[in-house]
């Protein structure tokens, strides 16, 4: 395993953090417009969902919870943290996404747990190229959306 400075780490979960979201759109048919990265934020810029196509209003939920998930999952494998010190460890990085998810989750179809199984899921099945992604994001501070057609 890697030995990353606290900066180092912080960058690049981060950045997993951001592709976590990037990639949960592209699954949810939400368009990617722009993925960016600063050394303390980060943002994904998105097509909103159509409030009529409940599939997409789900995917957006879990789009806000994929970042944790993907930021967790850094942790994990680079930080050898255990899941619930790799959650708590990515939860400062997504404390707006939580309250966003927090005021909408009552427009999903599902339960709350139901999505963040979701997001999880698809960070697991997504891991390699979420990690390949967050690399070069954090070496060059932005990706293109053709990394996520």
């Amino acid at each position: 395993m890697p030995r990353y400075s606290p900066e180092e780490a912080a960058l690049l979960a981060l950045a997993a953090h951001e592709v976590g979201h990037a990639v949960a759109c592209q699954a949810a048919g939400l368009r990617v417009i722009a993925v960016r990265l600063f050394p303390d934020r980060g943002y994904v810029t998105h097509v909103e969902a159509d409030p009529a196509d409940q599939d997409q209003v789900d995917g957006e939920l879990v789009t806000l919870l994929a970042g944790l998930e993907a930021g967790a999952r850094w942790a994990q494998k680079h930080r050898g943290l255990w899941r619930g010190e790799a959650l708590r460890w990515s939860r400062g990085c997504s404390d707006s996404d939580l309250a966003l998810f927090r005021r909408a989750k009552r427009n999903a179809s599902v339960s709350p747990s139901r999505l963040e199984s979701r997001a999880r899921s698809l960070v697991a099945q997504q891991w390699g190229r979420i990690d390949r992604l967050s690399r070069k994001l954090a070496d060059s501070g932005r990706l293109s959306p053709g990394h996520f057609t």
